[in-house]
């Protein structure tokens, strides 16, 4: 098992990190004066795989389940208006405790909510998929959709701890998995290159195929803890540094600028957020080349692991024209000038915001775009 401290001074928290121990948490926050009375909030899907397992270590606390359907669609404020409806039924107050079981759509939303019900209760989160793992449930980011452009409302909100059994990946689909493996690359050409070629020798410990047999599985989930565990590490640094993101924190947002506004163009449904990222880190590196900021090898590098790993290089059935529009809308645009990730090595990114139009649109152009 693994321990990471994200350091915010009154706010630190512990991010655990650890395979089979989902029915350990009620013993691992009993002391932690966090309250007894506990609303999970997740997904029907998720509910059935873990919510027993979950449920069952929370002896001594008084819990009730709050079912969101599954979807992105779902991650809006008339959701988490129905949240909020139910936690003034059953009475919740500000020494209740939200937990967050499942995957970015649950740990954004329900820490919304906890952070927004009556102005902020203790909130939880419990990662069920790799994209939460290593990304989403660390940090303190929560928000809901717009029609208009993703997480446009919501708050900075830490929780009390993230709470990481790894073995909920080896239910993952092969997708949803891949999925979260565009934010883990994302790591190391932000900030750790050898953590990149890590990466790039275990490959083939990195799909579905690898949880299919006790052998393999054993070998895998080893791999993945130290995925995680590393990916968090790396996160948890930036955060401590930078927690509103005023500065070094948006280095996360590698990949995103260009990303987010292809999940938007294509109301979520298209590509799933990581394919878009990974869209958004191929576009970035090569913007960056062609900026010479960045070698044509490193570029390569970047782009054969994505492709190792089944994530998309390309965009196709949208007009370069649309995504840059879409980048205007943005919430990393700063005095209406984008703010664009980009790397100069494996291991190292800067923000710009000098970008020429006619380099984006070509860029785009060349990996598809109409």
């Amino acid at each position: 098992m693994a321990k990471i401290k994200v350091e915010l001074k009154d706010r630190s928290y512990d991010i655990i990190v650890g395979s089979g121990i989902l029915d350990e948490l009620g013993e691992n926050i009993k002391d932690e004066q966090l309250g007894k009375k506990i609303f999970i909030i997740t997904d029907p899907l998720v509910n059935d795989l873990y919510g027993d397992k979950l449920r069952s270590g929370l002896k001594g606390f008084t819990h009730q389940t709050l079912e969101v359907p599954c979807g992105e669609r779902y991650k809006n404020l008339k959701m988490a208006s129905s949240l909020y409806d139910q936690l003034v039924k059953s009475a919740a107050h500000r020494d209740s405790v939200i937990i967050a079981l499942g995957g970015g759509v649950i740990g954004d939303l329900a820490g919304f909510v906890a952070a927004t019900y009556m102005r902020g209760i203790n909130l939880i989160q419990v990662p069920t998929t790799l994209l939460a793992q290593v990304d989403a449930a660390i940090g303190g980011k929560t928000g809901v959709n717009h029609s208009r452009g993703k997480n446009l409302i919501g708050a900075f909100y830490q929780p009390k701890k993230v709470y990481i059994d790894i073995q909920a990946l080896s239910t993952l689909p092969a997708r949803e998995l891949r999925t979260g493996l565009a934010e883990v690359v994302k790591y190391g050409v932000i900030e750790d290159a050898d953590f990149f070629k890590f990466l790039e020798a275990n490959s083939h410990h990195l799909n579905t195929k690898a949880f299919e047999s006790p052998d393999t599985l054993r070998a895998a989930l080893k791999v993945w803890q130290i995925i995680v565990a590393e990916s968090a590490k790396i996160k948890a640094k930036v955060v401590a540094k930078d927690e509103t993101e005023t500065g070094l924190r948006m280095i996360l947002n590698y990949g995103h600028t260009i990303g987010h506004a292809i999940e938007a163009l294509t109301r979520y449904k298209a590509y799933n957020h990581g394919e878009a990222v990974a869209i958004g880190m191929v576009a970035a590196a090569r913007i960056a080349n062609r900026m010479k900021m960045i070698n044509q090898e490193a570029v390569l590098r970047i782009v054969n692991l994505l492709e190792k790993l089944g994530l998309p290089i390309e965009v196709k059935g949208l007009s370069a024209k649309k995504i840059i529009n879409a980048l205007q809308i943005d919430k990393k645009v700063r005095e209406g000038k984008v703010q664009f990730v980009l790397p100069e090595k494996i291991g190292k990114v800067v923000i710009r915001n000098n970008l020429a139009l006619k380099t984006i649109n070509s860029v785009l152009a060349e990996m598809g775009c109409q």
